[in-house]
């Protein structure tokens, strides 16, 4: 199974994937309605150092948004099982968020799941999700 990964080690805050993400799945209209979540900024209080994470799908080989969505908006891709989105079909229960073990999922505004598809568009057509390939640093790849 296929995810993005990222070395903390090498993240240098440049934004880069998020910008990359926003081109790739979002038109000027859309901006406003939902945040990417694939990058986060966290300072600790104790040291003041700043740290970096990716908050992209890990796309869970039991994910268990599949297993509570009633409504069957989540699927399985064969190539790479990338977890896709059905976003028609959300009811808006907000439980695939509950359950998400990497606090993934994210609403617009018109209260439809919006969340990492992993560039299935881009990797079905053996290219780099659009993250991976702006990231200037290394610090993000994909791993078997």
């Amino acid at each position: 199974m296929s995810r993005v990964v990222c070395d903390k080690s090498l993240c240098s805050g440049c934004l880069a994937c998020v910008v990359a993400c926003m081109d790739q799945h979002y038109d000027e209209t859309e901006v406003d309605a939902v945040s990417p979540r694939i990058y986060e900024k966290r300072t600790s209080e104790k040291t003041e150092l700043v740290s970096y994470i990716t908050r992209n799908c890990q796309h869970c080989e039991d994910a268990p948004c599949m297993k509570v969505c009633p409504m069957h908006v989540f699927e399985r891709k064969a190539d790479k099982f990338v977890v896709a989105v059905h976003q028609n079909r959300c009811i808006e229960c907000r439980k695939c968020l509950k359950v998400c073990p990497h606090d993934v999922p994210r609403f617009n505004k018109m209260g439809k799941i919006v969340k990492c598809d992993g560039c299935y568009a881009r990797v079905s057509m053996g290219l780099e999700p659009a993250c991976v390939r702006a990231c200037n640093t290394g610090a993000l790849v994909v791993k078997e």
